[in-house]
């Protein structure tokens, strides 16, 4: 079965091509409710960057900063 790939996710042509994430993506990723993203963000606990009036998040500084926080 060929695999489906997200609009955003990167595409083998282009494996240096960052994946960017949507408040939606990363809450469904990191099994939460959307509104703890946004709590999140205004509270500045988790690395984001803003795209016009869009939150959008750097899989590669996501994945960094579980890995950091999982550790007690």
């Amino acid at each position: 079965m060929r695999e489906q790939l997200r609009p955003n996710a990167v595409k083998p042509d282009r494996p240096n091509r960052p994946l960017f994430l949507d408040v939606n993506e990363l809450a469904e990723m990191l099994r939460i409710k959307p509104r703890t993203v946004y709590e999140m963000v205004s509270q500045r606990r988790i690395p984001f960057r803003k795209a016009g009036d869009r939150t959008i998040f750097l899989l590669d500084e996501i994945l960094l900063w579980t890995e950091a926080n999982s550790q007690s």
